[in-house]
């Protein structure tokens, strides 16, 4: 990476604690899968009645709670306020064309997000979404669904890339760029399915790069809130195209006026330049 870009200097973990990651987000300098991706359960099969009578009771709660404490609304929007912004995107160019590469990733009890990268499948997520999976499961926004247990790690970031078995050369492609490297100022879009949506668009501007012990990677924050299931997420250039992948939330980069006023972590990526050159010499549309 280019060394005139604006640098923070390597923290230990400790540093990175006071400056606003919490303990439970390391595990050897890498964040704990619990605070990055949504935990689901499978759930039983049960009747059409069975769902209707959980939703209408879910409902009568929701609705109890919000007139007997008022100020739970005020929580609950702020909590949703992606949705908002996603509605405004649905059109925009940068997510149409970059959508249908969005995958959901599922593995055991842990789901979170990736992006396909050749036509015959390359996915490219989190390594803390499948460590430890004896099965994980990939599906696109079209509907097909591959399932998988072959993947391999990048040595010194939470990037896993997952191998599919799919009999086809035409599934949806992002493409990398690896020319352009990020820079500070630069307005990002993130596509991702936080807290069980799916494809949720957010955008936002690249801040400070930063270093982080035990990893040989730079990493940037973005000014977007991610949520669990935003694991994974590719950030996209305005051309278009693939700079990083979302791996973790983080309060570094924020002035200490905007943590007063309650704004919320930002988004942390490696840049794609990660990936090595036998990863990505499919990637074309």
């Amino acid at each position: 990476m280019d060394e005139k870009k604006e640098i923070e200097k390597e923290f230990t973990k400790e540093e990175l604690i006071d400056e606003g990651f919490s303990e439970k987000d390391f595990i050897e300098g890498v964040p704990e899968p619990e605070d990055f991706l949504e935990e689901w359960e499978e759930e039983e099969e049960s009747s059409t009645s069975g769902w209707f009578m959980r939703t209408v009771a879910l409902l009568i709660i929701v609705t109890f709670a919000v007139f007997s404490f008022p100020h739970i609304s005020n929580y609950l929007t702020g909590k949703f306020n992606f949705l908002k912004e996603n509605q405004e995107l649905m059109e925009d160019e940068i997510v149409r064309q970059c959508r249908p590469a969005v995958v959901s990733v599922e593995a055991g009890n842990s789901r979170g997000t990736g992006f396909n990268i050749s036509p015959e499948g390359t996915i490219i997520t989190n390594e803390h979404v499948v460590s430890g999976a004896p099965k994980i499961i990939v599906r696109f926004e079209d509907g097909r669904i591959f399932h998988t247990d072959r993947y391999q790690v990048i040595a010194g970031a939470d990037i896993a890339v997952l191998h599919i078995n799919a009999d086809t050369h035409d599934l949806p492609v992002v493409e990398i760029d690896r020319g352009n490297q990020v820079n500070k100022g630069e307005t990002v879009t993130i596509i991702g399915n936080p807290l069980g949506f799916e494809k949720i668009s957010q955008r936002g501007t690249v801040g400070r790069f930063h270093r982080i012990k035990d990893s040989p990677h730079l990493v940037f924050d973005i000014k977007v809130s991610i949520n669990p299931g935003n694991s994974g997420s590719p950030v996209i250039n305005s051309r278009a195209k693939v700079v990083g992948i979302v791996f973790a939330s983080t309060m570094l980069g924020l002035e200490k006026s905007e943590e007063d006023e309650g704004q919320k972590p930002l988004a942390l990526a490696f840049p794609v330049n990660v990936l090595p050159e036998s990863v990505i010499k499919n990637n074309n549309k």
